[in-house]
């Protein structure tokens, strides 16, 4: 059965508030480490709703938003979160089409631009829901707030890839739990084509280094030199052969973890003339709960050890720079069970837990003993894109966003209104 108050508050939720939302938070260009903006449009909703607000200065310029609306006490308190950082900047040479710039574009109840599906529409869904709320005046016993994080695009600094635009991978998440920011649950709002996940993979990110002769080019297949760009093709191989194995030894709950060999850099692309000495391979390695990074690593070292001894030469060396671990929480958590029977409510239709594959926030959440479900609107392809979201360009269905937004409103005057276990 609904809360008493859901009929009263489900009013302010349809799709004219919820487009218009999403389209002022896409035409404001937030790429990682450039979040101040939107930070701002989400502090200036929620002051206007008469929520409680506050910014996290994660770093000079990019604050987390924490909004809240205080229970009457004694009650479940409920987060809802998600990252206000974007995949790209929309000024990359090499993407195309509206789906991949900051400027919202409405056609036929689908929303394109930068950051829709990804996650605007859920915080925007998260937003409308809660504003409903408190445009109502309903009292609940526990609070209910709202976090904007910024830096969770899966960046990370490397080289000289340096600076706030790199820095994502959680980091306004771990910066918002440990400086003061609590909760009893969590939902995190990121893309899941509105099935209830309580699992994430975890990712490695590994540079396997190889090196060669320094010598000049027209002497490099003099006896015993090495090239170094040959050495890493030969180790790519190796990984290649390495990763199906590793994936079916690791499936769990139906899904297997990929190995992508991601970039691979060597020479000097200047002076060819120069027999390349170094080269590396970085790899994304996806990781499964129970797993631990070192078991990854023991792999990898072994594989590269057997390279060498095969082949002559030095091992290559490997180094982690990534190491965001997988997560899984008990499907019996009441905060899974709350959503479930929200989705099951509003739409007719059982959400049974699923693993997601790209790392989320939540990892952090239940690290830090923060139950997280992750639901939201996002990962739905138009039916004319004719290919995968992230080569046709960020879009999403507006009907899906107010189905998520009706979702997380009935969980929300569910959850609230518990006392805590």
């Amino acid at each position: 059965m609904p809360h008493p108050d859901f009929l009263r508050a489900e009013r302010h939720i349809y799709e004219d508030p919820l487009r218009r939302t999403l389209m002022d938070m896409v035409n404001i260009p937030s790429p990682t480490g450039g979040e101040g903006e939107m930070a701002a449009y989400l502090e200036g909703r929620l002051r206007r709703a008469g929520l409680r607000t506050h910014l996290q200065e994660v770093s000079a310029g990019r604050p987390n938003i924490v909004g809240t609306l205080p229970g009457t006490g004694g009650g479940v308190n409920l987060l809802f979160t998600g990252h206000m950082d974007t995949s790209y900047s929309g000024d990359e040479d090499f993407l195309d089409g509206e789906g991949f710039k900051p400027r919202a574009v409405y056609r036929d109840g689908w929303i394109w631009g930068l950051g829709a599906n990804n996650m605007k529409s859920g915080l925007a869904c998260a937003l409308v829901a809660i504003e409903a709320i408190a445009e109502e005046g309903i009292s609940l016993p526990g609070d209910i707030s709202l976090a904007g994080v910024v830096g969770e695009i899966e960046k990370a600094p490397i080289e000289e890839f340096q600076g706030e635009s790199f820095a994502g991978y959680g980091t306004g998440t771990r910066y918002l739990i440990t400086h003061g920011v609590t909760a009893d649950c969590a939902i995190l709002a990121e893309p899941t084509s509105l099935p209830v996940s309580n699992a994430n993979m975890g990712c490695i990110w590994a540079k396997i280094t190889a090196t060669g002769t320094m010598a000049h080019s027209a002497y490099g297949k003099n006896p015993g030199h090495r090239n170094a760009v040959e050495e890493i093709h030969r180790i790519q191989s190796a990984v290649m052969d390495w990763a199906p194995g590793y994936s079916e030894r690791n499936e769990f709950m139906g899904e297997r973890p990929s190995v992508t060999i991601a970039a691979v850099r060597g020479g000097l692309i200047w002076r060819l003339s120069r027999n390349p000495f170094e080269a590396s391979l970085y790899i994304d390695v996806r990781t499964v709960p129970g797993q631990t990074a070192d078991q990854v690593k023991r792999e990898l070292r072994a594989l590269l050890k057997s390279d060498a001894e095969k082949n002559g030469g030095p091992e290559a060396e490997l180094s982690f720079y990534v190491n965001d671990p997988a997560t899984l929480i008990d499907p019996g958590q009441p905060v899974i069970g709350a959503m479930r029977a929200a989705h099951e409510e509003i739409t007719g239709s059982a959400a049974e837990p699923f693993i997601r594959l790209p790392a989320a926030d939540s990892t952090h959440f239940n690290h830090y003993g923060i139950p997280c479900a992750v639901y939201g609107p996002g990962g739905f392809s138009h039916p004319d894109s004719g290919t995968w979201m992230h080569a046709a360009g960020e879009h999403i269905s507006v009907a899906n966003m107010l189905t998520a937004a009706r979702v997380y409103l009935a969980a929300a005057l569910d959850i609230c209104s518990r006392t805590p276990a």
